[in-house]
């Protein structure tokens, strides 16, 4: 089980600590500071030797600017970027930045779409096989979410209900925990997260792990720590911009893999799932 330092959701910002150091940097810090500051969704996606070669510096150089800001490494300074990101307000310093605001609608539109299909683009057909495959024989399935995370939780606890598949959620990460306690081999557990950083998700996947179910991943960055404990990935693929509503594509991806895992279990276990499916379709009728 890999390590990472300290992934506080409290943690001082990056951005916030460039800022405090940027007037002592060096010529080359300067310009590993201003990639990280201008392009961070790029950066958390980059590896070092990436990132090392935008910037035209060394790896080394990579190491010893994160370690100036006061991280272990560059996986370090990833996770807690990542967990800042998304509560980014945009800097509106041009007219077409100013224009593509003001287009909201096309912008929400347009964004959404970008992440699905890239998504779609590199979905692991495989992974998404043995994950659907893993529901449908599991005894019982626990979810965890925390945030808008969550409510893409709710959906698919509904889903899986619908099908006859008994489903946990709860909302507090001390329940979360509790619940796994039950958990046996052949049960399931999947944790969803945008930057898989959510430390309430990651500890309650880590404990289903230990009770021998297997588990699931949602997120959109498969090196961070939620990823790292999971049997099965089911990584999104969504670049956001620095955006009020930046979490949209995000989380349009992740209802788009929870209809593929509703759809696939409709599809491949049709035998085992269609009565159940059509008797709350009945249900559902009658109550209007």
């Amino acid at each position: 089980m890999k390590e990472h330092g300290n992934t506080d959701s409290t943690s001082q910002s990056v951005l916030r600590r460039i800022a405090g150091i940027y007037p002592q940097l060096s010529l080359v810090e300067t310009r590993i500071a201003d990639r990280v500051m201008e392009y961070p969704f790029e950066v958390i996606r980059s590896s070092t030797e990436e990132l090392a070669g935008i910037c035209e510096v060394s790896t080394a150089s990579i190491i010893r600017f994160c370690k100036k800001l006061g991280y272990t490494g560059f996986t370090e300074l990833k996770i807690t970027l990542a967990q800042e990101v998304g509560s980014l307000v945009p800097r509106l310093t041009t007219a077409s930045d100013q224009q593509e605001c003001s287009d909201y609608v096309a912008h929400v539109l347009q964004q959404s779409i970008d992440g699905m299909e890239r998504t779609v683009s590199t979905l692991d057909k495989d992974m998404l096989n043995a994950a659907i495959q893993a529901i449908a024989n599991a005894r019982v399935i626990d979810i965890y979410g925390a945030g808008e995370s969550y409510v893409v939780a709710e959906n698919l606890q509904m889903k899986l209900r619908r099908l006859g598949i008994v489903a946990n959620l709860h909302s507090n990460p001390h329940l979360q925990v509790m619940s796994t306690a039950s958990l046996q081999s052949g049960d399931v557990a999947i944790g969803i997260s945008l930057s898989g950083c959510t430390q309430g998700t990651v500890d309650a996947v880590a404990f289903a792990a230990e009770k021998g179910a297997t588990t699931i991943a949602i997120t959109n960055f498969p090196d961070f720590p939620l990823a790292e404990k999971a049997d099965i990935l089911l990584k999104t693929n969504t670049i956001e911009t620095i955006f009020p509503h930046s979490s949209i594509a995000a989380r349009q991806a992740q209802h788009l893999m929870v209809d593929l895992i509703f759809v696939g279990l409709l599809v491949d276990y049709k035998g085992k799932f269609i009565k159940t499916y059509d008797y709350y379709n009945k249900v559902i009728a009658k109550k209007g």
